[in-house]
């Protein structure tokens, strides 16, 4: 840990809390809350800018941490659902921008079903301008060749895969 440098300081204790967690109770609380919130569907009560978001609170800030670290050209997402994952991704790239990071990064979202009343909606949002929707089964060769096709013109991606 160097005083000189307080954030540097910081990731470390970050890591060193986040490391004794692993045979702390607080493992065994959160894999309970965890089994616990999965029935009455605690995930499906939230929205990001406006759309129903299918994920934790403590996960998106998590992912918005690596998004910040990483600085993604391209995320890539399969499962689109509603769609406030894609807004969420990008919204974290449009931040990113803002503050000097790639202005053409976007999120590619890959989805078996893409219901037309969300699809219209995550045409008609704000960030869509950083989203592109590819309609077919992720792992299907002509997805993989489209998705390969998207990928080959960034440095960097980052891929998420459905819940």
């Amino acid at each position: 840990m160097t005083a000189a440098d307080p954030n540097q300081a910081f990731r470390e204790e970050c890591a060193e809390r986040v490391a004794s967690y692993a045979d702390a109770p607080i493992a065994d609380s959160a894999r309970e809350f965890m089994r616990e919130s999965t029935v009455p569907k605690y995930s499906y009560n939230f929205t990001w800018m406006g759309r129903p978001i299918i994920q934790y609170p403590q996960d998106m800030v998590a992912m918005q941490q690596l998004i910040w670290d990483i600085q993604p050209d391209l995320i890539i997402e399969t499962g689109i659902a509603h769609g406030g994952s894609l807004i969420f991704s990008a919204s974290m790239l449009e931040l990113n921008a803002t503050c000097g990071g790639n202005s053409d990064a976007s999120v590619l979202g890959i989805d078996i079903d893409i219901r037309e009343h969300n699809k219209v909606a995550i045409e008609q949002h704000p960030m869509f301008k950083r989203i592109e929707m590819i309609q077919g089964s992720s792992v299907a060769p002509e997805i993989v060749e489209q998705v390969k096709k998207v990928a080959k013109r960034k440095a960097t991606c980052l891929g998420l895969p459905g819940q």
